[in-house]
């Protein structure tokens, strides 16, 4: 049965894929690619159902849904694990901006204000010493600092 030696690896292959960083270019062109091969085999095999039976009897498959089902099955597992990755880096980047958010905040009710080339809490800095970080902190938490929003 060569189904055997082809869909281990296969399994492995989609959960390594699945699971890396969808930052990249290469890793959104893989995800279309794969997309549309998906596609492009799910119109073949309604095309010409005997194709299927014929990949399943050459990779030692009694039915050729058997096979399909072993296919869809690899690209769902893909697909659960890529949408993991994505939603994990979604609330990464909320959380950054949040933070961006808080600071911004904090500068404006200090006086600073936010300027357009604002480069991070270190440039900016409060006429007592302090910084936006330090006055973003106060706000979580008022009065440690002398900084009290009302």
């Amino acid at each position: 049965m060569i189904i055997k030696w082809l869909l281990v690896p296969a399994l492995v292959l989609a959960v390594y894929l699945s699971l890396r960083s969808r930052a990249s270019l290469r890793g959104q062109a893989r995800r279309k690619l794969l997309a549309g091969a998906t596609v492009v085999a799910g119109v073949l095999a309604v095309i010409f159902p005997g194709a299927t039976q014929w990949a399943a009897d050459t990779v030692g498959v009694t039915r050729g849904t058997d096979l399909l089902l072993y296919v869809l099955a690899l690209v769902l597992i893909y697909l659960v694990g890529s949408t993991g990755v994505r939603f994990r880096e979604q609330e990464a980047r909320l959380v950054r901006l949040a933070r961006q958010v808080a600071l911004a905040e904090a500068e404006a009710r200090i006086g600073l204000g936010v300027a357009p080339g604002f480069g991070g809490p270190a440039q900016h800095r409060h006429p007592s010493g302090a910084t936006a970080a330090t006055v973003a902190a106060d706000v979580v938490s008022p009065g440690e600092a002398g900084h009290r929003v009302s």
